[in-house]
């Protein structure tokens, strides 16, 4: 049976024009991607100068947190388990982390472009451990992603509608949406430059006092003064008295002996507080040094335990560095490798 020419022309158009949507249904590279949505149900929430939103997925019998930070200087996104306040001991520790895209609005941020451009595996993703310079982007799979802002960044933020992230953690690709309402109003309080400080008022000009005037004595009366110790004489005042009145000799002598015994109790009482208080602030800071010590050896055993598992491979990535004096003999530092 011949085909008449009319219909094989359609036949032809037919394919070209469905070619490119059948190709891009093969390929789609998100077509069992995760969609995460933290929706204005999620509320941003503002504490010690960064603005938070964290949005959490049930996973069998845990809860993935996806906790989403921004201050003036960097963006981070925490990989959570089990812990709504993102604390880092929770963190997930990943062992090919892969960052895909960064958006905002639909748009590739320009500074995770700029990232990309400039690691050390020049790729189409920010894997695991490339080397950005000057550290703008930082992904060492220890859970947290980080990149750092410049004033371009922070303008758009403060403008955005979304910021969506797409990140592969376990080969399988997660898209999380954030809404950004409510955000623009905190984040311009925590990027605002500080206020002028107050121009310095000058001291007030003090005159010094006049001595009052003296009475001319009419007739030449000889004074005596009873006196206290020299170690008292800034806290007891002398007294005056006639020289040849003895009475008056003997009281003012008592008067001044009964000051200074005042004065000397007074003294020991303030020693006395002051080093019941410089005991209390030593034992105060003996403390506070103990439960330091306490919370860096705690800090040091968990990253140490996590980072056993890639010691036994021979291998140690950058967040292990600071502990690879506690690594088994023959692993070597391989971050940046």
């Amino acid at each position: 049976m011949v085909v008449p020419r009319y219909s094989a022309l359609l036949l032809i158009l037919t394919s070209l024009l469905l070619s490119p949507f059948l190709a891009s249904a093969a390929v789609n590279p998100f077509k069992k991607t995760k969609d995460y949505q933290f929706s204005d149900s999620v509320a941003w929430y503002f504490k010690d100068g960064a603005a938070i939103k964290s949005g959490s997925e049930p996973d069998g019998g845990d809860i993935l947190y996806y906790h989403l930070n921004i201050n003036k200087n960097q963006l981070r996104l925490r990989f959570g388990k089990n812990d709504p306040s993102g604390e880092l001991e929770n963190t997930r520790v990943f062992d090919d982390l892969e960052i895909i895209d960064v958006t905002i609005d639909g748009q590739r941020l320009n500074r995770f472009q700029w990232c990309l451009d400039n690691q050390s595996q020049l790729t189409t993703t920010l894997k695991q451990n490339s080397i950005v310079a000057n550290g703008a982007c930082v992904n060492s799979g220890g859970g947290d992603f980080t990149i750092g802002l410049d004033d371009e960044t922070r303008d758009q933020l403060k403008k955005a509608r979304t910021i969506e992230f797409i990140a592969s953690p376990y080969g399988r690709p997660v898209r999380l949406t954030y809404t950004m309402s409510g955000f623009a109003k905190g984040y311009a309080a925590i990027i605002a430059p500080p206020p002028p400080a107050p121009a310095p008022v000058p001291a007030p000009v003090v005159e010094a006092a006049k001595p009052d005037p003296k009475p001319e004595p009419k007739q030449v009366v000889k004074t005596c003064y009873a006196e206290a110790p020299d170690d008292m004489k800034g806290a007891v005042k002398s007294i005056a008295y006639l020289c040849d009145d003895k009475a008056k000799k003997t009281s003012a002598e008592a008067t001044i002996q009964s000051q200074v015994a005042t004065e000397r109790r007074k003294q020991k009482e303030v020693e006395a507080e002051r080093q019941r208080a410089e005991a209390s602030k030593m034992k105060e800071e003996a403390a506070l040094k103990t439960v330091e010590s306490e919370w860096d050896k705690r800090q040091t055993e968990i990253w140490v335990e996590r980072c056993q598992k890639h010691w036994t491979k021979g291998v140690s990535p950058c967040y292990c560095a600071p502990y690879i004096d506690k690594a088994p003999a023959g692993v070597e530092n391989t971050c940046g490798k």
